[in-house]
């Protein structure tokens, strides 16, 4: 396979768990599938991505870990992604999203004293973040995990 191929794949199996994580109700066969389809993208991504594209594979990961309520697994990623991200420095949403996947987990545990911590600190990168539509995006995000 041509390193086109494989990106295209890297985006499609990316895109494909993103429908599962957005369904309301998923069955148990619909979420193995999540999971699965999150890894291979995660796999093409080390084939043809770059660090940032690995990161952002570790994020999605994480989320899918939370939405199948595997949250140890899902903290063991999100931990990943904010070290990752902070030895890259990296800005903007990619920093504000490895924050918000350890805001998820810690609120999905229960545990509030690192989930407010992380969501002073996810508040902080959304206030470098340039577009205010962007930021507006960030907030609503961190919004709809308070409703959980």
């Amino acid at each position: 396979m041509m390193n086109d191929e494989i990106r295209n794949l890297a985006k499609q199996t990316f895109n494909q768990t993103w429908d599962y994580i957005e369904k309301e109700t998923r069955t148990v066969e619909e979420t193995l599938r999540m999971i699965d389809l999150t890894f291979k993208s995660k796999y093409y991504w080390s084939l043809v991505g770059n660090q940032v594209n690995f990161i952002r594979s570790n994020w999605q990961v994480s989320r899918v870990f939370a939405e199948a309520n595997l949250l140890e697994a899902s903290l063991y990623f999100a931990k990943k992604v904010l070290d990752d991200s902070i030895k890259l420095n990296l800005q903007d949403f990619d920093l504000f999203f490895a924050y918000e996947a350890n805001v998820r987990v810690y609120h999905l545990l229960k545990d509030y004293t690192h989930r407010d911590l992380m969501l002073k600190k996810a508040k902080a990168a959304i206030m470098t973040i340039e577009k205010d539509s962007d930021k507006r995006y960030c907030l609503l995000e961190l919004e709809k995990i308070m409703k959980l």
